[in-house]
């Protein structure tokens, strides 16, 4: 080997030596960054339990391009027994349920059983205004229809038959002699009662329950197992204990209220149960409209103004947040508050349980994405 040829060998292991070396720099410097993403998000939430009065929360963070995953549960689960959350335990999702529904509404007008356009008037000609409300406005909460949550007699006849089992019909009922809150499609108002309604339209139009729709046409082809429409009050397998009506003043006395009531009380406006991985997979599913034709995914993706501590905007059955910019749906129901997020611009993925409805787990993601956003950016 000649002198010219072994400076060259030389040189080039030296080259070699030193990319491994960089690689390895780099690829240090990307876990260390990942580490200290991790370690403000763990102090942000832990300081968020201890001022908001919430004995717990289950929290997961999915970020694949960086190779980052967070899933916590902090404070406690079942404070009878000091058990920890654990984030493979299930909890009510109240009104992210309304996701599913509308989603299999949208499927249906993909089969060409209805349109958007269609007035109200088709499915309940009976109902107040039928003939000036159009399935979308269900869908985007412009109809003006009042919620029937909002009706004091809700809460009297939970308070007094907890285990009562609730018919669509029945929450239609309780408005029927309430104000409209504006003329349909003139404004903006969230009301429970659209989704109700919404349900009522699946099942007529395929003859099943809408519980069992979103079972055969959402849970069985995602494979989202840890995800239920229960029928009673129970909550399978270990779950979260969900804590407070959300009306108490004294947060250090929240009842234990995780089965206390029959869930049809929501309906298709919020009765699901699942869990952090099912609710990570399925809002990414929901952003991307994986069950829904172009054209429909598109219409549920227009937005219109919808100010509030949730979003700024709603589309058909999902919620966009601009900063930072995200999309999904929170959810409320007794003893249980949460939020299901996909931040496009960043593929990442957050999605938060609190076990009592007195905290804002919206205040929390965005906190905790202003965290990765800056970091990233760095």
């Amino acid at each position: 080997m000649g002198k010219a040829t072994s400076a060259f060998i030389l040189i080039l292991g030296c080259v070699i030596i030193s990319d491994c070396s960089c690689t390895k720099s780099s690829d240090q410097d990307f876990n260390n960054r990942n580490s200290q993403i991790i370690a403000q998000w763990e102090s942000v939430s832990d300081s968020i339990l201890k001022s908001s009065g919430v004995p717990g929360m289950i929290i997961g963070i999915w970020a694949p391009d960086r190779n980052l995953e967070w899933v916590k549960g902090i404070g406690t689960a079942n404070k009878a027994t000091n058990m920890k959350p654990d984030p493979n335990m299930k909890f009510r999702i109240g009104s992210l349920t309304k996701t599913y529904t509308y989603t299999v509404l949208l499927q249906l007008v993909d089969e060409n059983k209805l349109s958007l356009s269609d007035k109200l008037s088709l499915f309940l000609p009976n109902f107040p205004n039928a003939g000036s409300i159009t399935i979308k406005m269900l869908c985007n909460h412009t109809s003006g229809i009042p919620d029937y949550t909002d009706v004091n007699q809700y809460f009297i006849t939970l308070f007094n038959s907890p285990f009562k089992k609730w018919t669509s019909q029945d929450m239609i009922d309780l408005i029927k002699n309430e104000p409209f809150y504006f003329t349909p499609g003139t404004n903006f108002k969230y009301s429970n009662t659209n989704t109700i309604i919404a349900g009522m339209i699946i099942e007529k139009i395929t003859g099943n329950a809408v519980g069992a729709e979103i079972q055969h046409r959402i849970l069985d082809k995602l494979n989202l197992t840890n995800t239920i429409y229960p029928s009673d009050n129970r909550i399978p397998d270990s779950f979260i204990h969900g804590y407070g009506w959300g009306f108490e003043t004294n947060t250090a006395a929240l009842p234990d209220v995780s089965e206390a009531y029959d869930p049809s009380l929501a309906g298709a406006a919020g009765a699901i149960i699942s869990d952090v991985y099912d609710l990570k997979t399925w809002v990414g599913h929901l952003y991307k409209g994986t069950l829904l034709k172009p054209e429909t995914q598109a219409q549920r993706l227009t937005l219109v103004p919808a100010p509030g501590e949730d979003c700024e905007f709603y589309g058909l059955g999902i919620m966009f947040k601009t900063n930072p910019p995200m999309w999904g749906h929170t959810g409320t129901i007794f003893g249980s508050k949460n939020w299901a997020g996909y931040f496009p611009s960043e593929n990442a993925t957050i999605v938060i349980n609190y076990n009592s409805t007195t905290a804002k787990p919206m205040v929390l993601a965005t906190r905790l994405m202003n965290i990765y956003r800056e970091a990233i950016k760095n």
